[in-house]
């Protein structure tokens, strides 16, 4: 027998939201496995704990970290060497505050007209560090393990890089014939080696030969930073300071929005290096050139500072040993 009741006359089902339907093991499974999805943006913790955090960090020993400003189309707007080396500054800093000892546990190789590691802004730097505070002796006692390498050209780079990676064999190898055959190894000094302004001196190779010698050499380099990182994983990790900037470069004369609109909306998406930042309004490639391509190739960790409605933002655009990439914070020296 068909029934009376008419289907289309019936009142409208309230609406049930989708979580409601799954049961409560699953959602307190669910809830355990993901606490920290909410977080997992965050770049501060890794920031905040430097080199003395999780194997899981940006920063760890064992790797070649960049660091480097985005240049936009507004040169007002454009991030600054100086702002660059802020936060590889913070770190060494930081990891000089952790223990005191007179060896050397930070090399700066860096253009000899390049202050962003001047003996002035490490100390500044140690004194604003907070874990733990330090006073004005403890900083400069401090200093004592930081070793300046100032260069003018790009062979003095290479020179100095070869200097550190003799000084650290050195070092190494008399730890260990001081070791007793039958105690357990003592845990190796933890050392940063910074670099800055090797993409500037790059283009300097360039400028006295051509893109050809120039990609050569620091291909060489880089290759060269890679065996000795690797050869130390566990006690050292080199930080490049990028000073020339990455992205395109500012227009020489001034162009109206109307037509850089409509040529940003004809040019097709230009993403060859793989390598994407999401504070950025362009498909433009980040690395438009080879030397750019190359410095980045030799790098296994990347971070981008870039500037968004005022406030400077730092990103890891790349992380080739982790799981870091899309992670953000903003950076306030």
């Amino acid at each position: 027998m068909l029934s009376n009741h008419n289907p289309y006359a019936s009142e409208p089902a309230f609406p049930v939201l989708a979580h409601s339907l799954l049961s409560q093991t699953h959602i307190s499974l669910t809830s355990e496995d993901n606490g920290e999805q909410p977080t997992a943006w965050d770049l501060r913790p890794d920031i905040d704990r430097g080199f003395h955090s999780l194997s899981t960090s940006v920063f760890r020993y064992g790797t070649i970290i960049g660091f480097s400003h985005l240049r936009g189309r507004n040169p007002s707007n454009n991030v600054t060497d100086e702002c660059t080396a802020e936060l590889p500054r913070a770190l060494a800093t930081s990891h000089l505050s952790q223990a005191s000892t007179p060896l050397p546990r930070v090399y700066i190789i860096h253009p000899a007209n390049y202050d962003g590691f001047s003996p002035q802004k490490l100390l500044e730097s140690l004194l604003s560090t907070r874990n733990p505070p330090l006073s004005r002796n403890e900083a400069i006692s401090r200093l004592d393990a930081v070793q300046l390498l100032p260069v003018f050209d790009f062979t003095a780079a290479v020179q100095a890089i070869n200097e550190v990676s003799r000084a650290l064999d050195r070092f190494y190898e008399e730890q260990r014939r001081q070791t007793p055959r039958d105690a357990v190894p003592a845990e190796p000094c933890p050392v940063l080696l910074l670099i800055a302004g090797l993409d500037s001196l790059t283009e300097g190779v360039v400028r006295a030969s051509n893109t050809v010698r120039g990609a050569a050499v620091l291909t060489t380099v880089l290759r060269s930073l890679t065996q000795l990182v690797r050869l130390h994983r566990s006690c050292l990790s080199v930080m490049l300071v990028n000073t020339a900037g990455v992205g395109t470069v500012a227009p020489a004369s001034p162009v109206r929005p109307a037509q850089r609109a409509r040529a940003d909306s004809d040019r097709p998406p230009s993403h060859e290096d793989g390598l994407y930042s999401v504070f950025r309004a362009t498909d433009a490639p980040l690395f438009p050139s080879l030397l750019m391509r190359l410095m980045d190739q030799g790098i296994d960790s990347h971070l981008l500072i870039s500037t968004v409605k005022g406030t400077r933002v730092i990103e890891v655009i790349k992380d080739r040993v982790g799981d870091n990439v899309g992670k953000w914070s903003v950076w306030t020296s």
